[in-house]
Parts: C-alpha cells; structure tokens; sequence
C-alpha cells in the first residue's frame, strides 16, 4: 500500500509539473492578445507554480528514500522543508502581485482587449487546475505530506481565480478598474492559505505538536488496566508522519510474554487511533518506592500502603500501612516482621520503619 501511495505521489507531482508548464504557455499567450493586468498576475503565479510544482517533485522523491546511518529517522522532513519553502515563494508571488494591483489603480488604466479565444482557453485551465488541486488533495492529504497539501491549495485558489478572471475580462471593457482590483482582491484572499501552510511546515521541522494530541496519547495508555502509570510520552510529526515514544510501567505481576504482548498491543492501538506510523513503546524500570509498595501488599493482610519514604542514602525505608479488618491484635506483629522481612531480602534495605494507621474498613 505504501509503494502505491508513494507512484501516485510522485506520479501526480510530475504531472502537475508538467501541466504548470502549459498552463505558463497559454496565460502568456493570453497576456499578451489582452494586456489585462489580472492575467498578468495569473501568468506570474503560474511561473510560481513551475518553480513550486519543481520543489513538489523534488521533495516527494527525497522524503520517501529510506532510513541510512546518518538519517536514521528517514528524509520525511525534507518534505516539510521543500513545503516551507514553496509556501514563502507562493507568498512573495502573492505580494508582488497586490504591488502590481495598487499601482495600476493608481495610475490611468488602459481597458484589455477582450477576444473570445482568450475566454475559451482561460475556461480550459481552470477546468485542469480544478482537476489537478483534488488530484493532489486526494493523494498528499491521507500521506499528510506539506508539499502536496500546498499545491493543493494553490491550485484550488487558481481555478478560482482564473474563474474570476473571466467574468473580469468580459466587464472590463466598461469597468477597466476592475481589471487590478480584482487581482488585488484575489492575491489577498490567496496569500492566508499559503502563511497556514508554511506555519504547518515551520511546526514540523521544529518538533512542535499539538499538546492535546500528546494528552490523549496518555489517556489511551493509561486506559488499560495492566498500564500502572505513564511516565513520559513524546510524538512529534517528521514530514507526513506521525512518530511516538512512550515510557510506562506496567504491572509487575504479568509474566515477560505477557507484558511484551501487551507494549505490542499498545503499539497497535496508538497506530490505529492516531495514524502513527512509528511507536515505541519502553517499560519502565519500577522505581523503589513502587517495588516496595508492590512488595508490603503482597503480604496477606496488609490492604494498603502509603507514605512510602527512604532515608540514610537507601538504607533504610519508611512506611504506613493499613490492615484488613479480618487481621486481629495478635496477628499485627508477624504482619509487620513478614514485611521488614520481604522489604529488606528484596530491595537489600538495612533498617525498616513501619507505621499500622489502622484497619481497613472494606
């Protein structure tokens, strides 16, 4: 499936190259029967899109090689890098044309010259661009790659345009202002799409994740029972991946097949719930105070322990412990040196210090 998406990628990113190049072709060809200065901008965001539609295939390519030893997390974030950049080159395209608008209206406008060639073959490349944007949408959006999703959007925003230009270049004879202010309207509804795409690529390549995505990576591991605690769960997005570490301790009783099934089992859930490509998922070595709660509730009778606390540089712990109900006066003393006695064989502790706060009511 992965080999498949990776041809369609690469394949729909070669096409839209090649399309960017004719579509240059006919907006220049538009241009110059018309001198409409909206076609104008369309014709310089096309070049745009070559240069952006060059980088796409690029970074497909690139993003996609394997893991080796000195990228042994892959080359995904050359896709976020190639979408940062094409998102400023989009913006600048965008800027340059707004320039372009303000100064014509400023100065005495010369209508263009409407032909009706020119309306058929500007019909014809917004029919292609409409095509193209959900081609790449369909692709890049399930990969989550940032080239793809930028050239979808731009391509959207192009249809439109180029629509627009249409029903411009029929008014503009009567309205000639129409002409720059339509560019201008249309490069400032384009350029906050492209500043999104670039904030997307930007949090990419610097490890910065939604911290609600993180929290509910915790909440799914803590949910299962065996999981005693979370202590440090990580993720962050390497181009159009998703890559998660999570240290947990789990419960000390399970037996080593059983807790190796369950971290595969874990692993599992994070990538069906969150589409992550990568989990890792460690054990954590259980600290000493939970050993040695772990280690007093394990003696019969004993309900509950808390206030655990170890002094003298470990030699020596400190514990509360309360009782079952069932546990009479005489039996609180072979309790208490049965514990002392599994708290010192297995943490090697020399002194132990027990504190009975009373019997469970349960």
């Amino acid at each position: 499936m992965g080999g498949l998406l990776k041809s369609k990628a690469e394949g729909v990113a070669i096409a839209s190259l090649i399309i960017s190049l004719a579509i240059v072709g006919v907006k220049l060809f538009v241009a110059m029967i018309t001198g409409s200065i909206v076609v104008l901008a369309e014709l310089l965001d096309s070049i745009g899109d070559i240069l952006t539609s060059s980088v796409t295939w690029i970074g497909v390519r690139l993003s996609r090689k394997p893991p080796d030893a000195t990228h042994p997390y892959g080359h995904a974030k050359i896709d976020s890098l190639l979408g940062l950049l094409s998102s400023f080159v989009l913006i600048e395209v965008g800027i340059y044309i707004i320039y372009r608008s303000v100064t014509s209206l400023l100065n005495p406008i010369k209508p263009p010259t409407v032909t009706q060639g020119a309306f058929y073959l500007l019909i014809a490349t917004s029919i292609i661009n409409v095509a193209r944007s959900l081609s790449l949408w369909m692709i890049g959006r399930p990969e989550r790659s940032r080239i793809l999703v930028s050239e979808a959007i731009n391509y959207g925003w192009d249809a439109v345009r180029t629509s627009l230009v249409v029903g411009v270049l029929w008014l503009s004879s009567s309205l000639p202002w129409l002409d720059p202010l339509s560019a201008l309207v249309a490069s400032l509804i384009f350029i906050p799409s492209a500043i999104k795409v670039s904030y997307w690529s930007a949090n990419d390549l610097l490890d910065r994740i939604d911290p609600s995505v993180t929290s509910k990576i915790e909440e799914a591991l803590k949910s299962c029972e065996d999981v005693v605690s979370v202590r440090r769960v990580r993720a962050r997005y390497v181009g159009g991946s998703l890559l998660i570490d999570a240290v947990v301790e789990i419960d000390p009783k399970l037996t080593t097949y059983n807790a190796s099934d369950l971290l595969e089992r874990l692993a599992k859930r994070l990538e069906g719930e969150f589409g992550a490509t990568d989990v890792m998922i460690v054990p954590a070595v259980p600290n000493r105070e939970s050993m040695a709660r772990r280690i007093a509730e394990s003696v019969e009778g004993v309900k509950g322990v808390h206030s655990i606390e170890f002094r003298e540089r470990g030699k020596e712990v400190s514990l509360h412990i309360i009782l079952g109900r069932e546990v009479s006066q005489r039996m609180v003393n072979s309790i208490m040196e049965k514990v002392k006695s599994n708290l010192k064989r297995e943490l090697g502790v020399e002194e132990v210090i027990i504190h009975v706060d009373g019997l469970c009511n349960e």
